[in-house]
């Protein structure tokens, strides 16, 4: 299983979003450090900026660059001029597609992208080819695009989910069926329009797919991509599965991603999001002062995190004697109690919960008031 980070190319073409070069490079190095084994870093074609963004990382990483293009001799020569070893060439599949988007019928199509495989091949370059709205092309299509692809030389193919509508279970009979059929290796592109791009990734992978493309923060277009964090982070927790990537640089990743794209991250994003390793409930964080892993699926040192508690309405005595014990203190259980019904009131008049510094200042305030020292 290997991982195809897009951030540049599809996070780059979130509405909004512009990266400079410089920015590009310093996402890529971070990637490459942490471990992601290809980095689509841009549409060489499309500026002069993203050619020199594709050049120039392609100088800096140890990990292998890939520039995006149109099935068009132009854009394949623009990408292998970048010095990149590899390119992802797209082409759309569905019929939907081919007549409304570019007016050309099948035939077309298969003869456009067999060239501009054969063009890439000879120029030296590892090929990726995409099926656009390959999850809405008629197998029978599909299958014969993906034998057309391999004949021509492409070293895998790119299943599209361009809008996001595939369900985990028809994503893992999808890429089994055309692996089986074609023997072509398969890489999943997930869309996040229904919620279900992460879902879709690790089923494909669950069928045979060798390439995830993911995107940091699950940047892209509409709703995004396959979050890469997430996809790593489960492929571990869920599978059992390493697939080389530094885990604990998900989070300082993110933080770049997230300033120079200007896009926050969720609150509740997984792995990422604030109040993805935050605690409050009484039950949970008795819970998890006994073991880490009572209420979290992994521990947060491992992806770059800690763990936070905080207090609000339905926060217990365990939290209390907690922040007790941290300060070098200890008090009878009914002054616990008391200063737990306290604590509740002032949250519920915050309409918040108290971060760990107000609890402590609270603590010393209800000391104060009973005269004792601290």
């Amino acid at each position: 299983m290997r991982l195809d980070d897009t951030t540049l190319r599809d996070g780059h073409q979130t509405p909004g979003v512009t990266f400079t070069v410089e920015e590009k490079i310093e996402i890529a190095r971070m990637l490459d450090e942490a471990g992601v084994h290809q980095i689509e870093a841009g549409i060489p074609v499309s500026s002069p900026e993203d050619e020199e963004a594709v050049k120039r990382i392609s100088k800096e990483v140890s990990a292998s660059v890939m520039g995006w293009s149109r099935a068009h001799p132009r854009d394949v020569e623009a990408v292998a001029r970048t010095g990149a070893d590899a390119i992802a060439i797209s082409m759309p599949t569905s019929p939907l597609h081919l007549k409304y988007k570019l007016g050309i019928g099948w035939r077309e199509a298969l003869s456009r992208i067999r060239e501009a495989v054969r063009l890439a091949k000879n120029l030296g370059l590892y090929v990726s080819v995409s099926a656009e709205d390959g999850s809405r092309t008629p197998y029978k299509l599909l299958r014969q695009y993906a034998e057309v692809i391999l004949e021509a030389g492409a070293d895998r193919l790119r299943l599209a989910d361009t809008i996001g509508i595939l369900t985990p279970d028809i994503t893992k009979k999808l890429v089994r069926r055309i692996i089986r059929d074609v023997g072509i290796e398969v890489e999943i592109h997930a869309h996040n329009d229904l919620g279900l791009a992460v879902a879709n990734t690790l089923a494909a992978l669950e069928g045979g797919a060798s390439w995830a493309s993911v995107t940091v923060n699950g940047l892209g277009e509409r709703a995004g991509n396959a979050a890469l964090e997430a996809v790593v982070t489960a492929l571990k927790v869920i599978y059992g599965k390493d697939v080389g990537f530094k885990l604990d640089r998900l989070y300082r990743l993110s933080r770049l991603v997230e300033k120079v794209s200007g896009i926050p991250v969720g609150y509740f994003t997984p792995i990422v999001g604030e109040n993805v390793f935050r605690h409050s409930s009484g039950i949970h964080v008795d819970g998890l002062l006994k073991h880490p892993y009572t209420y979290q699926p992994i521990s947060p040192e491992e992806v770059g995190r800690k763990t936070e508690f905080v207090f609000d309405k339905y926060s217990g005595k365990a939290l209390i004697n907690w922040k007790l014990k941290a300060m070098g203190l200890k008090l009878p259980e009914t002054y616990v109690e008391e200063l737990r019904m306290l604590l509740v009131q002032k949250a519920y008049r915050l309409k918040r919960a108290l971060r760990e510094e107000e609890l402590e200042a609270e603590i010393k305030g209800f000391l104060a008031l009973k005269g004792l020292k601290i």
